[in-house]
């Protein structure tokens, strides 16, 4: 338990508390919208997380002592709660839970051409260097595969699941761009994603059970 940030934050007023959550969820809202999530969504993430559970994190990691702030060397404690923000988005985006989907071989045509990934997100699949590469580039690619099916045999019982699926990898990884290829309201593509991303941890679970 870091009693060093219990202190900190206890000296606050609760109009002072309240400011500082509101202020970090802004940062953390900030930092979201610059990086590639899947979801399309800034707010609403990968693995059933949110902007405002990003915040929540980072304080409980803080507070336990799991981040131990030190405030003599950095005296400013919503500055370094802002640096394990950082730290929670940066690790989430890179999850392959929020890669998987764009870097699996497109449906409509059977191709092995990835999808391109955002502007500033991490590509998968890059060209070779050495055998070990070429190695680790099977080995991803059979796992992406791998999760697409399981995906979609999940999803048999969510048709419209499926066809976000579907749109996804037809190259529609904005949510207004599958509303409009699916014919639907984009609320509803929110709200299908947010079981699109249920089914991927049950997904990501049963492969790691096998």
């Amino acid at each position: 338990m870091s009693q060093e940030a219990r202190a900190a934050l206890a000296q606050l007023s609760d109009d002072a508390l309240q400011t500082l959550i509101l202020e970090l969820g802004r940062y953390a809202l900030s930092v979201s919208r610059r990086l590639y999530w899947r979801t399309g969504n800034a707010v609403d993430l990968p693995r059933g997380e949110t902007v405002d559970s990003i915040v929540s994190k980072a304080l409980t990691k803080v507070l336990t002592g799991e981040r131990r702030w030190n405030p003599q060397t950095a005296p400013d404690l919503q500055k370094y709660l802002m640096g394990v923000i950082d730290s929670l988005l940066s690790h989430l985006a890179q999850h392959n839970d929020n890669t998987t989907l764009r870097a699996v071989p497109r449906l409509h045509d059977g191709s092995d051409a990835p999808l391109r990934p955002a502007p500033g997100a991490t590509a998968w699949h890059q060209e070779p260097q050495d055998p070990e590469s070429v190695l680790l580039q099977h080995e991803q690619t059979t796992y992406e595969d791998r999760v697409l099916q399981h995906l979609l045999d999940v999803s048999e019982d969510d048709p419209l699941v499926t066809q976000i699926i579907q749109a996804m990898q037809d190259g529609h990884d904005k949510p207004g761009e599958v509303a409009t290829e699916l014919g639907i309201p984009v609320s509803d593509v929110y709200n299908a994603m947010k079981r699109l991303d249920r089914k991927m941890i049950c997904v990501r679970q049963n492969l790691q059970e096998i």
